[in-house]
């Protein structure tokens, strides 16, 4: 081995994985505080009168989706689920 593929070998065996900067971070923080914040007031509105919970509910689901894949399939299963309660529905209504 020459002296240059012994420095190419550990400089690829010291390479760090890359690091998570600083706007992916506050990307991800900002996703999850406008997220919790939705679904935080859909919540609310459910027991307190207004007409919005449900679709606070949804959008603060979607905005999480952005960035984690628990709220993707959490949406995901309850779009499934009221696709099949509306066509329970409309077939019942026959």
């Amino acid at each position: 081995m020459r002296n240059d593929d012994t420095h190419q070998f550990e400089a690829s065996r010291t390479r760090e994985l890359p690091r998570v900067t600083a706007v992916k971070q506050s990307r991800r923080f900002f996703v999850l505080a406008l997220g919790i914040t939705l679904i935080a007031a859909g919540l609310a509105l459910v027991v307190l009168p207004g007409p919005f919970s449900l679709p606070l509910i949804f959008l603060g689901l979607t905005v999480l989706s952005w960035e984690y894949p628990a709220a993707k399939r959490l949406l995901f299963n309850l779009k499934s689920k009221i696709r099949q309660v509306r066509a329970s529905r409309s077939r019942s209504r026959r």
